[in-house]
């Protein structure tokens, strides 16, 4: 069975120690410069990372949740008006072009609003769904990462791309 060229690279031995060889290399290199790496002579009297945050700490411990299977983001704290307008809407092919995945091949794809309501909570005004009352009051104590973005619409791809950075 002939592998597609993606998979085989991946699967490659070479191409394994060449991306594994920088990790390997630049843990010998700091191993090596010791004392001359970079923010060496910062102080550490602060935990965390050498002379970093250059402010004493605040938070004590993070909860990360990966909830593989957990309900969405657009349905607990990312709200998208623009999910609303396009409801019931045939789905933009701009979604789906070029996107390898069978399930999508010749299917009539239509968009699914939002299957609650969103409000603005806590100060901050974070947009938090109506399906958790409870988490909305404490709004002002979260920390909502936003910022994440991947071109992947198949969740396993997402999944990875989210934990490593690639996928």
């Amino acid at each position: 069975m002939k592998l597609p060229d993606s998979i085989s690279t991946d699967l490659a031995r070479r191409t394994f120690l060449g991306q594994a060889g920088i990790g390997f290399g630049s843990a010998a290199l700091l191993s090596l410069l010791g004392r001359d790496a970079l923010g060496a002579g910062i102080d550490t009297s602060y935990s965390g990372l050498p002379g970093f945050p250059h402010h004493k700490q605040r938070i004590k411990r993070v909860i990360f949740l990966c909830m593989a299977g957990g309900p969405s983001h657009l349905e607990t704290f990312d709200y998208k008006p623009k999910l609303d307008e396009l409801d019931g809407q045939p789905m933009p092919e701009s979604f789906t072009k070029g996107q390898p995945i069978a399930q999508l091949q010749g299917q009539q794809l239509k968009v699914q609003g939002h299957l609650t309501k969103f409000k603005r909570h806590g100060q901050g005004g974070q947009y938090i769904s109506d399906f958790l009352p409870w988490t909305a009051k404490m709004a002002d104590d979260l920390c909502i990462v936003r910022s994440m973005l991947t071109e992947q619409i198949n969740h396993d791809p997402a999944h990875t791309f989210m934990n490593t950075g690639t996928a």
